[in-house]
C-alpha cells in the first residue's frame, strides 16, 4: 500500500545508489521517461538516462554522498533540471516545466548501504505567477521628471498615454533585471555555502598533516593515508575550483547587469545634445536581452562613431520601444538585427526581426494609439505611437514593412542635425 501511495504522488521520487544507478522511480518519473528507457532504467546510471543534465546531477549526487547533507536546487537558480513538460490544468497547454529539486541521503538499516533520494516538484504555475507579479509591480511607477519636456506639446489625454507606455516598458525591463540579479545571487550563495563545508574538510586534512609527518614510516604513514581517504581529498580538490569559477561568473553577471542599467539611464540632461547611436544601441541591446533572452541580437555599423543631434530621452524611448517590440514578437528562437547606415545628411536605423509579423489588414493601424495585437493586459498599444511622435519631432521618418509569420522591418531615418528644432521651455 505504501509503495502504491508513493508511486501515485504528484511529485517525482527517484532513488539511486552510490554509483548513481537507478533503484526506484515513481510514476511521476516513469511517465516522463524517454520510451527507450522505460523498461531498462533499473541499474542504469541516472547520468546515462539524462545525459544533458549528467554533469550537474553527478556533482549534486557526489556532494550528497560525501557530505551526508541534503542538496537543494530551486527554479530561480536552475529553472529546468530535467527535460519534462508541464500541462496547464484547464487548457492542457504544455510548457517546459519549472522545477524545485531536493536530494536527501538515506541509509538502508538492514544492508547498511547509502542511497540518494531525488524529490522533484513541478512549480511551473508558481514561477509563472511570480514573474507576472514582478512585471506588473513595476508597471505602476511614475514617469521621471526629466521626461516632462517630451510631452509638453501634447494635449492632456495624449500626455497620459505616453506616460503609461513609458511606465509599462520601463516596468517590464526593471522586472527582468531584478530577476536576473536575483538568479546569480541565489546560486553564488548556494555554492559558497557548499564551499564552506568543503573548506572545513580541507582544514581537517591540513591539521592532520601537521600532526603526522609524511617522512615517517609504518603506522603513522597509514594514519595519514586514512585521513586523506576519509575526507575524500580527491573529490574536494576536483570540485572546489569549479565552484569558485561559478561563483565568480555570478558576481560578474550581477556587475554587468547593474552597470548596463546605470549607463543607459546616466544622462539626466535635457534638450538638444550629441547622441552617439552605436553606443546607445549597444547599451539598449544589453538591457533588453536581460529579460528577452530568446532572440539573438546583432548590431551592424560600419562607422566607429555615428552621431546625430537630438533629445536623448526622446530618441532612447523611441528606439527602446521599437527594439522591445521586435524582441516580444519572437516567441521561440529567432533574431533581432539592427543596422546603422550613414548617408550625407541623415542616418538610418533598420530594425529587422524574425518574429510572427503583422497581418496585411492591420498595417495601416500600427501607429494608432491604443492599437495592439498583444493579449489583454500585456500592452497598451502605445509603443509605436510614442516612437512615431518622437521621430516626427526630430524631422525624421519611420516606415514599417511586415510579412505575416516571416518578420518585420522598421526603418527610422533621422537628420544628423536639427537647425529648426527649438528646445521649448
Amino acid at each position: 500500500m505504501f509503495e502504491q501511495l508513493v508511486g501515485k504522488l504528484p511529485v517525482g521520487i527517484a532513488v539511486v545508489d552510490a554509483q548513481f544507478q537507478v533503484i526506484y522511480l515513481n510514476d511521476f518519473f516513469l511517465d516522463r521517461l524517454p520510451h527507450e528507457w522505460r523498461n531498462t532504467y533499473k541499474k542504469t546510471p541516472v547520468t546515462d538516462i539524462f545525459t544533458e543534465q549528467g554533469k550537474f546531477l553527478k556533482r549534486r549526487l557526489k556532494s550528497v554522498f560525501v557530505l551526508r547533507h541534503p542538496s537543494f536546487s530551486y527554479w530561480e537558480q536552475r529553472p529546468h533540471i530535467f527535460p519534462f513538460k508541464s500541462s496547464r490544468p484547464i487548457t492542457g497547454e504544455e510548457t517546459q516545466m519549472y522545477q524545485n529539486m531536493e536530494i536527501l541521503p538515506i541509509k538502508d538499516k538492514e544492508s547498511g548501504n547509502t542511497y540518494a533520494c531525488i524529490f522533484l516538484q513541478d512549480v511551473t504555475a508558481q514561477a509563472s505567477y511570480f514573474r507576472a507579479q514582478q512585471k506588473l509591480s513595476h508597471a505602476l511607477k511614475q514617469e521621471h521628471e526629466a521626461q516632462r519636456k517630451l510631452i509638453k506639446k501634447l494635449d492632456s489625454a495624449q500626455s497620459h498615454l505616453i506616460q503609461a507606455e513609458k511606465m509599462a516598458s520601463t516596468g517590464q525591463l526593471a522586472a527582468g533585471i531584478a530577476h536576473e540579479i536575483n538568479n546569480p545571487i541565489g546560486f553564488v550563495n548556494a555554492n559558497l555555502d557548499t564551499l564552506s563545508q568543503y573548506a572545513s574538510h580541507l582544514v581537517a586534512i591540513c591539521d592532520g598533516v601537521e600532526t603526522h609527518l609524511f617522512d615517517m614510516e609504518g603506522e603513522l604513514k597509514e594514519q595519514i593515508k586514512a585521513l586523506y581517504n576519509s575526507n575524500r581529498y580527491a573529490l574536494l580538490k576536483d570540485d572546489i575550483h569549479e565552484l569558485l569559477v561559478e561563483s565568480q561568473d555570478g558576481l560578474t553577471r550581477v556587475r554587468d547587469i547593474v552597470e548596463n542599467l546605470k549607463q543607459f539611464s546616466l544622462d539626466n540632461k535635457e534638450g538638444m545634445q550629441v547622441i552617439e547611436l552605436k553606443g546607445l544601441l549597444e547599451q539598449l541591446i544589453k538591457l533588453i536581452s536581460t529579460q528577452y533572452g530568446k532572440p539573438q541580437y546583432k548590431l551592424q555599423c560600419d562607422a566607429e562613431r555615428l552621431q546625430i543631434i537630438g533629445d536623448p530621452s526622446m530618441i532612447k524611448q523611441a528606439l527602446m520601444n521599437i527594439v522591445l517590440n521586435a524582441a516580444q514578437a519572437i516567441e521561440e528562437k529567432g533574431f533581432v538585427k539592427i543596422t546603422l547606415l550613414e548617408q550625407e545628411d541623415t542616418v538610418t536605423v533598420k530594425v529587422l526581426d524574425s518574429g510572427k509579423g503583422i497581418p496585411p489588414q492591420l498595417h495601416k493601424r500600427i501607429f494608432e494609439p491604443f492599437f495592439t495585437t498583444k493579449p489583454e493586459g500585456q500592452g497598451q498599444g502605445l509603443g509605436l505611437s510614442v516612437a512615431y511622435t518622437a521621430i516626427e519631432k526630430h524631422k525624421g521618418k519611420i516606415t514599417v514593412s511586415s510579412k505575416q509569420d516571416k518578420g518585420t522591418v522598421i526603418d527610422i531615418c533621422l537628420p544628423k542635425s536639427q537647425p529648426d528644432l527649438i528646445d521649448e521651455t
